[in-house]
């Protein structure tokens, strides 16, 4: 069949536009479960998350805290004549994390028979996709289910286009050629944080601006309290209750202009502006009027099933709006193919692991204490410090906290942690959640001496009051 299409492929099961975590996770998913799958990508395989997002700012993570401990090395023993930052050194290293990764993702794809499309789709209608690849020929996809993986682009603040263009973006942050004197970033979530950090490690001065009081804000505000005392006391300065109004050239780089929440005209200078004030769902570029579509300026409103307003078009990750987290995406995913492939299964967000990779790490699951009292909970909360355990003071990084809330027999609601580790042990109490889980069942739990994975076997002793390693406070 030929006409105005340079070539047209017959019925697929599922086309999904969209390769990041929740678009390639769909289709390898898919694939497996015995679907025919073509997945659509207009930039690079693997979205944001392998080329510009998770990944490469872990890799720099990663990098900063290796100088980070090779400054401290003295205190463990280790002698050195001098540590010196190699930033390309460093650059290189985030390329080859991010090649091996994007180079897997191609492999996987291919021998689980996914066929990969690159170049930008229009849902024509309800089972037709065209696509314009890359190389300039058209494709006509038929298909029983389209899947709406087109993700997300950064916020930006309400200041003039021009003003716009003397600031960073993330992707800039990512790859500098040098390192700034001083880095102003706007913005105080996640993405804000891990690069204030990431930059402070390699010799920067930080300064972070922020309207709401508190940076981090899903995150516990008692944790975000202690979090931002800590990175005011290594020499960042955190700026609340700023309004920006405009950026403008100045000596040695730019300068920032705004407003203070109590109207009082206020300006910052740095050689370097970043914009970090997280993200919004990009829509790809697809005519949702047209398909019929609801939308709002949150995302594309789907149910808990996935499914759009339309019959047979469906919308997960960022796109959706309700996280933007790569895992949620990818379970999004696999919530819409088990429905596309006639099961019947729910999208459960209540046990949702949020991990931030600043320094100290900091991680998230459930309910914070705010949130449970607010829900009519009796609330009992237990917090162990990092300083009491012994594999925490052996590695040097006492800094941090474990925080169990738990209702009124006991049962768990929700985990928030400060310290080294946070990202990984999260998942005990996250899985500790998910099972229904009183905190006497969870400190009953034999844990190996000394990991840092006591923190959470003795926070949840101490919901009961039977904290060990803690100094009793006398009544």
């Amino acid at each position: 069949m030929r006409g105005i299409w340079q070539g047209v492929r017959s019925m697929y099961d599922v086309v999904i536009i969209g390769s990041g975590p929740g678009g390639y996770v769909g289709a390898i998913y898919a694939a497996q479960r015995g679907a025919r799958v073509a997945l659509v990508e207009k930039a690079k395989l693997g979205g944001c998350c392998l080329n510009r997002g998770c990944i490469p700012t872990k890799a720099l993570v990663r990098c900063a805290e290796v100088y980070r401990t090779a400054g401290e090395a003295a205190r463990f023993g280790t002698r050195t004549e001098s540590v010196k930052l190699d930033l390309g050194a460093v650059m290189q290293h985030k390329e080859r994390v991010v090649q091996r990764l994007v180079g897997g993702l191609n492999m996987l794809l291919r021998s689980n028979g996914v066929e990969v499309f690159m170049g930008e789709a229009r849902i024509v209608r309800p089972g037709s996709v065209r696509v314009s690849l890359q190389d300039g020929e058209e494709m006509q996809l038929s298909c029983r289910h389209i899947i709406i993986a087109t993700g997300a682009q950064p916020a930006q603040p309400p200041i003039p286009q021009d003003a716009l263009g003397l600031c960073d973006s993330s992707d800039d942050a990512l790859s500098y050629p040098d390192v700034p004197e001083s880095l102003l970033i706007i913005g105080g979530g996640v993405l804000a944080v891990e690069f204030a950090c990431i930059w402070e490690a390699f010799g920067c001065s930080i300064r972070m601006i922020k309207r709401s009081p508190l940076i981090l804000p899903p995150i516990d505000p008692e944790i975000s309290r202690r979090l931002m005392t800590i990175l005011r006391r290594r020499g960042m300065i955190i700026n609340t209750g700023i309004y920006i109004k405009d950026i403008v050239e100045a000596a040695g780089g730019k300068k920032v202009l705004a407003d203070t929440k109590e109207g009082e005209e206020v300006s910052f200078q740095a050689q370097r502006v970043l914009v970090a004030m997280g993200m919004r769902p990009y829509f790809g570029g697809l005519d949702l009027d047209a398909l019929g579509v609801r939308y709002n300026q949150r995302g594309i409103e789907v149910d808990d099933r996935m499914q759009t307003s339309v019959p047979g078009i469906w919308a997960i990750g960022d796109v959706v709006g309700r996280y933007y987290l790569a895992p949620v995406a990818s379970a999004e995913a696999m919530v819409a193919v088990d429905n596309i492939l006639g099961e019947d299964r729910r999208m459960d967000y209540s046990v949702v692991p949020q991990c931030v990779f600043s320094h100290p790490e900091v991680a998230s699951v459930g309910m914070t204490e705010e949130q449970a009292r607010k829900a009519g909970f009796e609330v009992k909360v237990s917090r162990f410090p990092l300083g009491a355990n012994g594999k925490a003071v052996a590695m040097g990084e006492t800094e941090g906290l474990v925080k169990l809330v738990a209702d009124a027999k006991g049962k768990l609601l929700g985990a928030h942690m400060m310290g080294a580790g946070a990202s990984e042990l999260i998942h005990e109490a996250a899985v500790a959640i998910k099972a229904g889980m009183t905190a006497e069942e969870l400190a009953r739990i034999v844990h190996a001496h000394p990991t840092l994975s006591e923190t959470v076997m003795e926070a949840a002793h101490g919901i009961s009051g039977h904290m060990i390693h803690v100094a009793a406070r006398r009544r």
